[in-house]
Order: C-alpha cells, then sequence, then structure tokens
C-alpha cells in the first residue's frame, strides 16, 4: 500500500475516534440522576417536633441526602439509600423539625456513587401563626381617640392532632383559631394603658381593628400585638405599631 493511502486511511480511524469521545461523554451524564420528584412534607401527627419526608424513587440514585435549615443554620441531615423499602412507592425520612417558631427549609438531594446528583426544596411553616401585616395606627379629628388595624395572620398554623403531633387544618371546613393580643403601652414611661384581646375562627381575610379612647393627645403610644394558636405564641412573631403624638 502507498504511504499516500495508509496517512488516509489513518486519518479516518482518528477522526472515528474523535468523533465517539463525545457520545462516550454524553452518555456517562446521562447516567447522573436528576431532580427528586413527588417531593412532600407532612407534619408528624404523633410528635409535632418531627416532619415525615417522602418522595419518588429517582433513576440512577444511589443514595438520597436530606438536609433541614433553620435559616443559614443546619438543623439535621440524613441519608437515604436507595436499597431502602420503599412506603407506598416512596422514600420516606423523619427528619427534626424542633422549634414551633420556625420555618425551614427542607432539601432533598439524588445522588450516584460520586456524590452527583440534583436537589430539589420545600418549605415546613412554623406550627404557630405569622405575624399580622398591613397594620396602622391613627388619630382621626378627636386627638385622644386612636384607631389601630391589621390584616389577619397570612399563616395561622397548625391544628394540634389527636395523637398529640401536629396536623393541618381541613380548608373546607377550617376549625383553626388565632388569638390576637393587644397591648397599648405609652412610651413616656412604659406604662400599660390597656389589653384587650381578639380571636377569629378559620382562614378568615377580616381585619382586626380596635379603638383606644381617653389617650393624651400630646403623647406617643405603641400598640403590642401578639398571635397566637393552640400550640402557644413567639416573640418573633410579635410586632408594634407606632402612634405618634399629635402635632
Amino acid at each position: 500500500m502507498k504511504l499516500s493511502s495508509l496517512i488516509a486511511t489513518a486519518g479516518v480511524a482518528l477522526a472515528g475516534a474523535l468523533l465517539a469521545a463525545p457520545q462516550a461523554a454524553s452518555a456517562a451524564a446521562a447516567q447522573v440522576p436528576g431532580v427528586p420528584m413527588g417531593v412532600q412534607q407532612v407534619r408528624s401527627a404523633v410528635n409535632e417536633a418531627q416532619t415525615v419526608v417522602s418522595w419518588r424513587p429517582t433513576t440512577f440514585a444511589a443514595r438520597y441526602r436530606v438536609k433541614v435549615l433553620d435559616g443559614s443554620a443546619t438543623v439535621a441531615s440524613y441519608v437515604v439509600p436507595a436499597s431502602q423499602a420503599l412506603v407506598g412507592g416512596r422514600f420516606q425520612v423523619v427528619v427534626s423539625t424542633p422549634n414551633k417558631c420556625s420555618t425551614y427549609r427542607i432539601s432533598v438531594r439524588a445522588e450516584d456513587a460520586l456524590g452527583q446528583g440534583a436537589q430539589v426544596a420545600v418549605t415546613e411553616k412554623s406550627l404557630v401563626p405569622s405575624v399580622v401585616t398591613k397594620a396602622r395606627g391613627f388619630r382621626g379629628s378627636d386627638k385622644t381617640r386612636a384607631t389601630f388595624e391589621m390584616s389577619a395572620p397570612q399563616w395561622r398554623g397548625y391544628l394540634v392532632a389527636s395523637g398529640g403531633g401536629a396536623k393541618a387544618d381541613n380548608l373546607a371546613a377550617p376549625s383553626i383559631e388565632v388569638t390576637t393580643q393587644l397591648q397599648l403601652v405609652r412610651i413616656a414611661d412604659g406604662r400599660v394603658i390597656t389589653s384587650v384581646s381578639t380571636t377569629q375562627a378559620g382562614w378568615t381575610t377580616a381585619k382586626v381593628s380596635k379603638i383606644f379612647t381617653g389617650l393624651d393627645a400630646k403623647r406617643a403610644y405603641v400598640l403590642k400585638v401578639s398571635t397566637s394558636n393552640e400550640w402557644g405564641s413567639c416573640a418573633k412573631q410579635d410586632g408594634k405599631i407606632l402612634l405618634p403624638a399629635a402635632a
């Protein structure tokens, strides 16, 4: 065979090898597990400090890494092997969500043997209600009279389950109750002028409104607002509404 023919044949073989390499890399990449699907979280009905997390099996996953975050702090981390028995066709793990006041971010990551993979996250809300919103205090023409109003908490929390844990309210027939405690304080001396409370049932969007009379027009006040349900209240969910002195 002539030298030119040998060079041409070698060139064709080399080109074939170069073309085959990207295909091999693509095939390897296809083995990396994707995002876990159908991730769900449910507060434990027997232990309010725990949450049951479940998801469907992910192709090519050797294990699953579940992490619980409270803000930027890691509360707990779990490794679930792909060999673990399924419950109703789903993987399941019970994670720690101990603080009734916290909203948790729970991530589930599917990994191959090399730790490659992808994750998805869900949110587990607090047991207690969130703070009231759209709050304001104002005086009318009578400067000794003030009106405070606010919207109900957007999140009203969980009910207490019969097993001692927590359960979500039935939105079709809600039974949850949220109490809003109002404490009017004179700023000058910190004296509590009056304290009142009101309770709302269900997932109402109605505003809470309260009128206070007999105030000093030349004094500023602050209304301290606390929300609670069967699980109690949390200082981090408390709010304050300022009423300036009349001009």
